[in-house]
């Protein structure tokens, strides 16, 4: 069986029907192929060389600019806190009490609710009132009303009353001016000019609290 296999295989090949004979020009188109080959080859092995050199350029420059360019100093940012003092406002002080103002004349005190009682009359009238005895209020026929004394539990605007410390005085009347060792007065603006008068007694506490017009023509005593 192998013997008759080998010889049909032999015919087969020796038939010339089954010869695949190249075509006249096959060996210049094989040579011209293979140049093709080799100039592809060529060209892409350039083109990955040059890439590789840009790549290199670029990545060499990279690191000379930062080795070379200092890093730029960072910016802070600085904020100024400014604090503006502004004094407190000073409360408001009239010069006047109860209906009574320095400067009012006699016509005057008679629309006001405060009762007069009359203590002496002289060049100028005293009256006490039904709160502060003594001389509490003094009139001058030609300046008019130039006492006006507080009753014990009143305080001025700024808190200054009977009983107040001598250093409690200086504080909030910083103008304060020593007339006697037991005697303070503080001028005030206004019109007319007018200042506040504090007798203090061996304590250094205040005893009364009067307002009186600076200009007058009264017998006001030292204290």
């Amino acid at each position: 069986m192998t013997v008759e296999l080998d010889d049909r295989l032999r015919e087969l090949f020796a038939d010339e029907r089954l010869d695949v004979r190249a075509p006249p020009d096959a060996a210049d188109e094989i040579m011209a192929g293979a140049r093709r080959r080799r100039r592809t080859r060529t060209a892409v092995a350039a083109s990955f060389s040059l890439t590789v050199l840009v790549a290199g350029g670029v990545a060499v420059s990279g690191i000379g600019r930062l080795v070379s360019e200092p890093a730029s100093p960072s910016r802070s940012t600085v904020v100024e806190t400014v604090t503006v003092s502004v004094a407190p406002s000073r409360p408001t002080e009239p010069g006047s009490y109860g209906g009574m103002a320095l400067g009012m004349t006699r016509q005057d005190l008679g629309g006001v609710n405060t009762v007069l009682y009359p203590v002496r009359m002289d060049t100028c009238d005293y009256y006490s009132t039904g709160a502060v005895q003594g001389e509490a209020v003094v009139v001058s026929p030609r300046h008019g009303v130039v006492r006006v004394t507080l009753p014990a539990l009143s305080v001025t605007p700024s808190g200054v009353g009977v009983g107040s410390s001598t250093d409690e005085v200086l504080t909030r009347y910083p103008t304060a001016v020593w007339r006697q060792h037991d005697l303070l007065t503080v001028p005030m603006p206004g019109t007319p000019a007018w200042q506040y008068v504090l007798p203090l007694d061996a304590a250094g506490k205040v005893t009364s609290v009067r307002m009186e017009s600076i200009d007058h023509d009264c017998d006001l005593g030292d204290k």
